[in-house]
């Protein structure tokens, strides 16, 4: 696996956090709610370039002010009172979500070497435990060993979980295993606010290490053979700034391997998946830099693979003797495949791999012993290519292409941590296909299918009758693969594949944006919706960081398609879905071209009739905040309701203050506000500065988390006090604030406890919309 994407962890295990999601309500009276709370003023005045502005709710970004607390919690009383109406929804909606559950989540076991390790979630638990059997070949089958559990995240989070509440919280940021596989080390965060500390386990007797427990880890990396082991370590600023070398058969401490010191840059250590060499990578967001150490005998010194080139990013993997780097030539430009020897790795001896494709971006690679894998996008959506090793001709070799169930879809992969497997482990899911596990040949390609998330088809005639099933059946049962509409049959097994099609609708559009580009648009909806402009819809954007705005299969949303909604997804620029040139043209000083094309398609939706102009609402998420903020300070009245979380809505106050966590390594994607032009074009969109004075805004449930350390709760806290305060005083309409006070950028967690915050979304929605 190439340092690009790798996994968090060597288990992969989802449908742990919530997706996105929202519901419905039928046009009715005007709504009246109470007197929302009022953010007291202090003035502020700052200053840059010349400019003054006010900012009288910067106090609000004081935490440890009691007013600051004060007032948010008057807003959550606020926000539950104005709710209380729904509670009895949102616990059916609640229960309604959960039913479709399975009751215990697993993975099948993946085989590195001797083990086979796989991940389950127990019936009515929130987290994963991480687990481990040997197995011994015995003649054509195999014989394992009684399970162990290496980690249970629920016993972890029960232990810590109550630092601040009842509530249970615990992130595994990353697990390593040693190369025996008898050293296990991993990260956690049990606060929220993405703050991991390393511990180090021995799995021959199921003992911490505790004087190995170090706290302010982000990465960790063993040597080759040895009880060696590499970890990152945070600056006051969160950023991972220094690479430290650890012997656990020695007490000569800790030894710097590497530090920079550039606040734009975050330093990383992972290794090549043949156990060859470690990677120290030093990245920014726009340009890269590799050192590589001999894994077998670290204590040589760091060998540059290539100086570092301003909007030049690559990133590296070794098999028998030559390095296969992933490179892009230039700002804008896609990743290319190259390779060169170890001992020659200057650019001037990187040699193409694969033709370079029009429409084709190549997003990640894996490599095996004999086999190279390419994970791409082809007029963006998710394609595998699989090349042979050793290449016979690697000048603009060609691979084949495994073949997929379906075409839009999300392609997560395995951990695939076995260098000499010819088996590629990876997830395939949609919007109407439940999460599908596959083992790929890679030497014929043929799939077989492992697993396949269980799904239980509701009766839910008292619910939607216009949407329901037509079964007679009242009882909820699970749906058999044979009612599937379409059938992937795998050779292995005969075993078809789950496929609700017949039920759901999923097709992609391309809607010309206001400079005539085409921007894709994802569109999801129950086969019996009509396209009358009478349905309510939900627009959902992100569109920035080159991410890729996934739509995979989440049974949440059914609450909503069985309801009559349209979910839309909006591939905006400034997402990774067309490659690095789409990313290049919605970021920086070509961020307008984002908001112009979610506009763009929320227009779409109303013009061809997939929604009524009433019933249109948006779902924005962190910097997904900041677009659909955006988007409705140009349109307060194109959108009835919106839903922003944890948003990042105050572009310019935030990017100015360098004392906040990482602030510098965003001026890559966003600007640097220390630049007049800059500054002032961040400005003109930053949703915080360009609230409209006396617009009717839609109705707003924004929710912050209190220990954010990525998004600060007061950008959301100053945006609704801004609101309420420059805009029209719509009492139909309330905005409010709801801020989990426990809580980090990435909400509670667990696979249970994200349905809540779901269940409030969606009797938001019905609320604001009526319907």
């Amino acid at each position: 696996m190439s340092h690009k994407n790798k996994p968090m962890s060597f288990w992969h295990l989802r449908n742990v956090t919530d997706c996105y999601g929202t519901t419905a309500a039928s046009l009715g009276d005007p709504l009246r709610f109470p007197v929302a709370p009022v953010a007291p003023k202090r003035p502020l005045t700052r200053t840059a370039h010349g400019f003054q502005w006010c900012d009288p709710y910067h106090w609000l970004s004081n935490p440890a002010d009691p007013a600051t607390l004060d007032y948010l919690n008057r807003e959550n009383t606020f926000a539950d009172t104005v709710m209380r109406e729904t509670l009895p929804l949102q616990h059916s909606l609640e229960i309604e979500m959960e039913s479709r559950l399975g009751k215990e989540l697993s993975t099948p076991p993946e085989r590195w070497g001797s083990w086979w390790y796989y991940t389950r979630v127990p019936e009515g638990e929130e987290y994963p435990v991480y687990c481990r059997k040997r197995a011994v070949a015995d003649c054509d089958a195999w014989t394992f060993s009684r399970e162990e559990v290496l980690l249970d995240q629920n016993v972890i989070a029960q232990r810590f979980g109550t630092f601040l509440s009842s509530s249970r919280y615990a992130h595994l940021g990353m697990c390593k295993l040693s190369g025996d596989q008898q050293l296990m080390a991993y990260t956690l965060d049990v606060k929220g606010r993405e703050e991991f500390t390393m511990f180090v386990k021995d799995l021959t007797t199921g003992q911490l290490l505790s004087e190995h427990t170090t706290e302010g880890i982000v990465s960790v990396e063993w040597a080759c053979n040895e009880p060696c082991i590499f970890y990152t370590v945070t600056d006051s600023q969160m950023r991972p700034s220094k690479i430290f070398q650890r012997r656990l058969d020695s007490s000569t401490g800790n030894k710097l391997v590497l530090e920079d010191n550039d606040a734009s840059r975050f330093v990383d250590v992972a290794r090549t998946k043949d156990w060859r060499f470690i990677t120290l990578n030093v990245n920014s967001k726009t340009s890269s830099e590799v050192y590589l150490l001999d894994a077998k005998d670290p204590e040589q010194a760091l060998q540059r693979v290539e100086p570092r080139r301003s909007d030049v990013e690559y990133f590296v993997e070794h098999h028998d003797g030559f390095l296969y780097i992933l490179m892009n030539s230039g700002l804008g430009c896609n990743y290319r495949l190259v390779r060169c020897p170890v001992d020659s790795t200057s650019s001037k001896h990187w040699q193409e791999v694969v033709a370079v494709e029009a429409g084709v971006s190549i997003e990640d690679m894996d490599i095996f012993h004999k086999h190279l894998v390419l994970y791409e996008r082809r007029q963006g959506l998710p394609s595998v290519q699989v090349l042979d090793l050793p290449l016979s001709n690697f000048h603009k070799a060609r691979g084949r292409r495994l073949a997929l169930p379906q075409q839009i879809c999300t392609i997560t992969p395995g951990a695939n941590q076995d260098f000499f497997s010819s088996t590629l482990r990876i997830t395939v899911a949609s919007p109407t296909m439940p999460e599908a596990v596959f083992n790929y040949d890679l030497v014929t390609g043929e799939a077989t299918l492992l697993q396949q998330e269980e799904f239980i088809e509701r009766n839910e005639s008292t619910v939607c009758p216009a949407f329901c099933s037509e079964s007679s059946s009242n009882q909820d049962k699970k749906l058999p693969m044979s009612t599937a509409s379409h059938k992937y049959i795998v050779e292995n097994g005969g075993r078809d594949l789950l496929d609700l099609s017949n039920l759901y609708v999923c097709e992609r559009v391309l809607v010309p944006s206001t400079d005539e580009v085409k921007v894709p648009l994802t569109l999801i909806y129950h086969r019996k919706f009509k396209r009358n402009g009478s349905n309510p819809a939900l627009l959902i954007g992100y569109g920035a960081y080159g991410e890729v705005l996934e739509t995979d299969w989440c049974s949440d949303r059914l609450s909503l398609l069985n309801r009559g909604w349209v979910l839309a997804f909006a591939h905006v620029r400034g997402g990774g879905e067309l490659g690095k040139s789409w990313h290049h043209a919605g970021r920086l000083m070509k961020k307008a071209n984002s908001i112009q094309d979610f506009l763009a398609c929320a227009t779409y939706l109303l013009d061809y009739k997939y929604a009524h102009q009433n019933r249109l609402a948006a779902w924005g998420i962190s910097a997904g905040g900041l677009l659909v903020g955006a988007a409705i300070n140009l349109c307060p009245n194109l959108f009835n309701a919106v839903i922003l979380k944890v948003p990042f809505l105050d572009l310019c106050n935030t990017m100015l203050d360098t004392n906040l966590p990482l602030t510098v390594h965003e001026y890559d994607e966003w600007g640097n506000p220390q630049d007049p032009s800059q500054f002032h074009y961040m400005r003109s969109y930053s949703p915080c500065d360009m609230v409209k004075i006396g617009a009717s805004y839609p109705a707003m449930l924004v929710m912050a988390s209190f220990h954010d350390t990525r998004v600060g709760y007061w950008e959301a806290a100053k945006w609704v006090a801004k609101i309420r305060d420059y805009a029209d005083n719509n009492t139909s309409k309330p905005v409010l604030l709801k801020t989990s006070m426990t809580s980090g950028h990435f909400g509670e967690g667990g696979r249970h406890q994200h349905l809540k915050a779901a269940a409030l979304e969606y009797a938001f929605l019905m609320k604001m919309m009526g319907t």
